[in-house]
């Protein structure tokens, strides 16, 4: 039999939570950026944003509705999905309640202003490092190659608009339209890889096709720096377990080996730096080659530049 006083108590309580969650939505629903606050701050970052600078939202989480509002004319593919931030000279940080994004931690500001509930802060990056080449701006050019190598020989791979491949969570990352397609399912194109922390990565995604396989990436021309600087990783649901195969990848200049690299699951997107000293200053062939003991969800994606 329930108490009468414990009865009381809930009849009680139940107005008042359904106060509290009222007064909890209005102070949310005040607190969101209008339509026109976010025009506004569009406006103004059109006119402070450089083709060379990104454009970051902050918390993370508010990134989709800044992309809506922002569209891919600013919110860029090459920014929303940046392999790190050590690329780009400035940054302009869109931010609503006070959040600030931690890669941006040490830049300093320059310039601060807010429209409505919206602050845009211009941030100059410390250890901005400018790029000799990027290897993603010459994937679908005639100066890439992809060949899949096994017992059979050297199999080119044609480069052409195929139909585009998604799913659900655990398929991957989408198999992009623009890609090179090899003969028993192998291909390479760049993608948006969601990383260990499900952050968007750009980088070209070129799955492992197992034991006695090769995927084979030929720049024919590479301007070279002091440093071939790039990440690799696998997509998040492929690797976060820590029970495939790890995956290699080699990269050469002709018959000279600039090293080779080891992801193991669990790395996540892992970052690397090899020397080119040797190579600085000359425009030459790269060579990636992609291998692993299995094709099991083996799902590889990585970028690179010289610097």
């Amino acid at each position: 039999m329930i108490d009468k006083r414990f009865h009381k108590w809930i009849v009680l309580a139940v107005p008042l939570v359904a106060v509290v969650e009222l007064a909890l939505h209005i102070r949310q629903v005040n607190a969101a950026p209008s339509d026109d606050e976010w025009a506004r701050a569009r406006a103004e970052v059109e006119k402070r944003a450089k083709p060379e600078d990104l454009v970051a939202f902050a918390p993370q989480w508010v990134d989709p509705i800044g992309r809506e509002h922002f569209g891919s004319q600013i919110a860029t593919y090459e920014r929303e999905a940046y392999p790190d931030v050590s690329r780009f000279p400035r940054a302009i940080e869109v931010s609503i309640r006070g959040e600030h994004l931690a890669d941006l931690a040490s830049w300093r500001e320059t310039d601060r202003s807010s429209e409505g509930k919206i602050t845009i802060t211009t941030l100059e990056n410390p250890s901005y490092v400018p790029l000799k080449d990027d290897l993603l701006k010459h994937v679908g050019k005639p100066d890439v190659h992809v060949a899949l190598v096994d017992a059979g020989g050297e199999h080119e791979c044609n480069f052409g608009r195929y139909g585009i491949q998604t799913g659900n969570l655990g398929f991957g990352p989408a198999v992009p339209p623009l890609r090179y397609q090899c003969a028993g399912g192998a291909f390479a194109g760049i993608s948006i890889l969601p990383d260990l922390d499900y952050r968007p990565r750009r980088c070209l995604y070129a799955p492992a096709q197992g034991a006695n396989s090769t995927v084979r990436i030929t720049w024919n021309a590479i301007a070279f720096g002091r440093v071939l600087h790039g990440h690799h990783a696998l997509y998040v649901e492929a690797e976060r377990d820590q029970k495939g195969a790890p995956v290699s990848i080699a990269f050469r200049s002709g018959d000279v080996s600039i090293g080779k690299l080891v992801h193991r699951d669990g790395e996540g997107w892992k970052g690397f730096e090899l020397d080119t000293s040797a190579l600085e200053g000359k425009t030459a062939e790269l060579v990636a080659e992609i291998t692993s003991s299995s094709r099991d969800r083996r799902m590889y994606c990585f970028e690179a530049d010289t610097r």
